[in-house]
């Protein structure tokens, strides 16, 4: 069974602009693992969420960006279509011992009161039995295993 490899919004919204210079090494890292049988590549919903709002906000503004991010959300409904792992309660519970448990090791990830969707995004991968793929791996420490996309970069 392919390993679940989870996007994290920061590598999504490369993939999303693989044009630029600077998001060409992700975005062909991660085409590459799309198509190395080893793995799957998924949207959890939590990125869904946090790239759909600001395109959506970026939409509704009177600039050059809301042609690119109407387009853009095409794009993310494809890869939405190739793979999507819901939230489900049990992901959602996960979560909430995840961040109690890290922040009473004092690991402070954020303000208390915050909506910390990076352990969300952390729980989504530990319940599907897969791995995060981020460039902020500093953001998971103790509470998800990191796919190292980086080490597709040069592969042919």
């Amino acid at each position: 069974m392919p390993l679940p490899l989870l996007l994290d919004s920061n590598i999504l919204a490369k993939i999303l602009r693989p044009e630029l210079e600077d998001n060409k090494p992700a975005a062909e890292a991660i085409f590459r693992l799309q198509e190395d049988p080893r793995f799957r590549v998924f949207v959890p919903e939590i990125t869904d969420y946090e790239l759909r709002r600001k395109l959506l906000h970026l939409g509704h503004r009177k600039h050059q960006a809301r042609r690119w991010a109407r387009e853009a959300l095409s794009e993310l409904d494809d890869w939405v279509s190739l793979g999507y792992v819901p939230l489900t309660t049990e992901a959602i519970r996960l979560a909430a011992r995840l961040w109690a448990q890290t922040r009473a090791d004092g690991e402070l990830r954020g303000p208390e009161d915050s909506l910390d969707t990076d352990v969300i995004l952390a729980a989504q991968a530990r319940h599907a039995g897969g791995q995060v793929v981020t460039t902020n791996e500093k953001h998971f420490r103790n509470i998800a295993e990191i796919f190292d996309w980086r080490v597709l970069q040069g592969e042919p």
